[in-house]
């Protein structure tokens, strides 16, 4: 009686014993991954996945936009970074055929598309100064004190207005190629 009236009344315990979860041998995914290690070109999972990582981005830059406005400057440049990021991601999988490399590194990602969508020196360090926000703008120990406190509303609109051409930058190459 003990162990179910707990399971019944106290629904967020879970009295079971620990179980090892392990991830399943076979995914969609991998059956679509060549030999090379790159995505087959074309396959739906290709432009399903570029699709989904561009409205992923562009939801996170009106996420920025949203918190900007309401004052959350923190959050504003964590959303700011998440949408180039996303874009970025989106942007090796359609030209290089890949999954990305699990980083957020905005450089690093660049560095994968840097034939394709070609920034200038200024939007190529403004990646390496946006890079950061990933990590400043939630933790506590990386900010060094209260992340709102680490982003003015000056440096929120700063990443916003340096991050919409690059972001623009990525639509343009893609819809460019498309045409092709």
């Amino acid at each position: 009686m003990g162990r179910r009236y707990a399971m019944r009344h106290e629904k967020h315990y879970d009295l079971r014993p620990l179980r090892k979860i392990s991830k399943p041998s076979f995914s969609p995914a991998r059956k679509l991954i060549s030999k090379r290690g790159g995505l087959q070109r074309g396959t739906a999972f290709d432009r399903g996945e570029v699709k989904l990582w561009m409205a992923d981005s562009d939801d996170s830059i009106k996420v920025a936009k949203d918190n900007f406005a309401l004052g959350n400057y923190h959050v504003s440049a964590f959303y700011t970074h998440q949408a180039v990021e996303k874009a970025l991601k989106a942007a090796i999988i359609a030209f290089k055929h890949k999954i990305p490399l699990k980083t957020h590194s905005l450089k690093d990602l660049h560095l994968e598309v840097a034939d394709e969508v070609v920034l200038t020196d200024e939007q190529k360090d403004f990646l390496g100064e946006l890079t950061p926000a990933s990590q400043v703008a939630r933790y506590v120990d990386v900010a060094v004190g209260l992340p709102r406190e680490a982003y003015s509303k000056r440096l929120a609109e700063e990443y916003l207005n340096k991050a919409l051409p690059i972001i623009d930058a990525v639509k343009t190459h893609m819809r460019d190629v498309r045409q092709r």
